[in-house]
Formats: C-alpha cells, structure tokens, sequence
C-alpha cells in the first residue's frame, strides 16, 4: 500500500535530483573547458618565422578553441538557473554562478582584444574551479579567500570598470 502512495513521488524527486547533478557536471564541464581552451590559446602563439601552411594551420586551432570558449560560456548564461538553484544561497554561492556566468559572457563578446578576452576569462574562471569544483579539503582552506577573489572582480565588471583583471 506504501509503495502506491509514494513510489510516483520518490520516482519524481529522484528525477529532480538527477537533473541537478546533470547541471553541475555539465557546468563542471562548461568551466574546465574554458581554462583549458584559455590554456591553449595563451600558449599557442603563432611564431614569427612560421610559413603559410603552418600559420593557416594555427590560426584554425585558435578559432577552433575560441569557437568551444563561446559554446561554453552561451552555456553558462542560457542554464545557469539549472546550475545555481542546485546551490545553497549561504556565502552567496548561488549569486556567484549567476553573476560568473553573466561576466563570463560578456567579456567574451565585449570588443576587446582576444588576447585581453582569453586572459580576463581565465582570471575569472580559475576562482569558480577552486569554489566549486576542487577537492572538499582544498576549497576548506581557500573558499573564503577565492570568494572575495571572484566578487571584487565581477563587482569592477558590473561596474564597468575595464582595468578590473
């Protein structure tokens, strides 16, 4: 008799549950493929000497990861409601996605230099990693500090201030 009554509620919860675990992992996934697509194109310069074919070649891979930056962070601002309620609002961990995911986005379509874009994005990802995504003990020590860390620098970004990374 229980189990008619509440199996299609249990059904349901565990259905809710699984969505935001989905959310997390694809925001998980959304982060780290912007400090590796930001990794890269810090990396990869073009050298002086290179001839066309190498040049043409490089010059493709760069579009090609900046093209993975803009799928990421579209992602970010058109889901971050599914990512954000899976937070407590305590520390303003859940205001944190929301503002990260609207900063994010717009330094990536701002008219800056793509160099200036690229460095900016990593600045402002590499604090989300640690808070959300680092091991328990790592975020113990340092969860309080990035915080800070990422609310000075999306405030100076709300603000309009351009020297703010």
């Amino acid at each position: 008799m229980f189990g008619v009554l509440f199996s299609p509620r249990i059904a349901a919860r565990a259905k809710r549950i699984q969505a935001a675990h989905d959310a997390r992992d694809t925001f998980s996934e959304s982060v780290l493929s912007i400090l590796s697509m930001c990794a890269n194109l810090e990396s990869l310069k073009t050298p002086l000497d290179a001839g066309d074919d190498v040049r043409s070649k490089i010059e493709g891979e760069r579009r090609r990861w900046q093209e993975q930056i803009s799928e990421a962070t579209a992602w970010l601002v058109d889901h971050w409601q599914r990512t954000a309620l899976g937070y407590p609002g305590r520390l303003g961990i859940r205001d944190l996605v929301v503002r990260y995911s609207a900063v994010a986005r717009g330094v990536w379509l701002s008219g800056r230099p793509p160099d200036e874009r690229v460095r900016i994005l990593r600045e402002l990802t590499e604090p989300v990693q640690t808070i959300y995504f680092a091991r328990r003990w790592r975020v113990i020590m340092k969860i309080q500090s990035e915080i800070k860390r990422l609310r000075q620098m999306l405030d100076s970004f709300e603000r309009g201030d351009d020297s703010a990374a």
